[in-house]
């Protein structure tokens, strides 16, 4: 049984809705406006919400972008289910963060079918989709890196396609360190002119051997995104919706409104650090930062990587400082640097050294 809520002004629907999914053996809530829609949602977080465009005090599409920038309701599905049926109708419910769009003339049957569809795909006892975010603000702390190969272990272990996004406005280097050359980027699925859908996306995406799917970020000055791109958060949505695993290089990113929404959907933050005292400085105001975005504390990781062979700071003194326990710490692994520099990741490698080990238990605790 699923907790729904329905917010609709339009008294004949909403006994038309609790009368079937009620029958379905759900639990409803009901609200006439998405005023009140947003007090219950917030009170008591459904697992999925049924909501009208046109309602008075707060229309459907402002009722789709508060739900997703609050935290405990950023990950719920949201069908917009209304009379309205123009293109651009869908359109803008879509960007606004609806997760389907459904007519009214649709028959009860097909909306059922369509909400049990939507139950299975977020349900944690299921197969639920995961989406990680890697982050530093100290640069050179190996975020990528981790990311990339973090992406391959889950590929390679779990013998499924994972999605890799780089993030970074310009210049990110995930795609450098796997050997590929984008024709198409991040840059150019966010300003098509076509709607974001998983048919879209894909002619973006670069598959790589490993199973590996990158979204890469732009090569050059003249193709750069901005992080305050309005697109950014219904991709992210239709990235977690098409991968059981999907991986975010955040290692360029703040706290902009657009990339708050990214923040939110992430199941996952692994705050990457160096053990040097620049580094605990910068976590430090990180932590903060995801504090001030509403990112729950428990969805933070932080993950030691030992970039160098020199003298590190003692783990004890590091959680000392951030208050913070640390989850895993990558040793330093000498091999990086030419994996970096071949464009074949240590994971490729198939070998059992400290690090690529580390990496793999890393991955496997993200998921497990």
């Amino acid at each position: 049984m699923a907790h729904i809520l329905v917010v609709d002004d339009d008294q004949d629907i909403l006994r038309l809705l609790d009368f079937i999914l009620k029958r379905a053996g759900h639990e409803v809530s009901a609200a006439r406006d998405g005023v009140e829609g947003l007090a219950i949602a917030m009170e008591r977080p459904p697992d999925l919400i049924v909501a009208d465009i046109m309602m008075p005090k707060m229309n459907g599409y402002e009722f789709c972008r508060q739900i997703r920038a609050a935290s405990q309701t950023a990950q719920v599905p949201i069908i917009v289910f209304s009379a309205r049926f123009q293109p651009v109708d869908k359109q803008t419910a879509l960007e606004a963060g609806a997760t389907d769009y459904l007519p009214k003339s649709t028959s009860p049957e097909d909306l059922l079918k369509r909400i049990e569809e939507l139950l299975a795909e977020s349900t944690p006892g299921g197969t639920r989709n995961r989406a990680i975010g890697f982050f530093s603000m100290r640069g050179g702390a190996g975020v990528t890196s981790l990311a990339v190969n973090t992406a391959i272990a889950l590929a390679l272990v779990k013998k499924t396609k994972v999605a890799l996004v780089d993030l970074s406005p310009l210049g990110g280097h995930t795609a450098l360190m796997l050997g590929l050359r984008p024709s198409r980027t991040l840059a150019d699925a966010l300003n098509s002119p076509r709607l974001l859908t998983p048919d879209s996306l894909a002619e973006h995406i670069l598959p790589h051997s490993t199973g590996v799917h990158l979204l890469a970020s732009p090569p050059s000055f003249e193709a750069q995104f901005s992080p305050q791109h309005r697109h950014l958060p219904r991709l992210a949505r239709v990235l977690k919706s098409s991968y059981q695993f999907c991986l975010f290089d955040m290692s360029h990113q703040t706290f902009d409104e657009q990339i708050a929404s990214i923040w939110h959907q992430l199941d996952r933050v692994v705050l990457v650090l160096s053990p040097d005292l620049p580094s605990m400085q910068s976590t430090a105001m990180a932590l903060q930062g995801l504090a001030w975005v509403g990112v729950p504390a428990e969805k933070i990781w932080l993950v030691v990587n030992q970039i160098t062979p020199h003298y590190q700071l003692p783990s004890e003194t590091i959680q000392k400082s951030v208050r913070r326990e640390i989850v895993a710490t990558i040793p330093f692994e000498p091999a990086m640097v030419k994996a970096v520099n071949s464009g074949k990741p240590l994971m490729m490698s198939g070998g059992r050294s400290a690090g690529a080990t580390a990496i793999a238990r890393l991955a496997a605790r993200l998921v497990g």
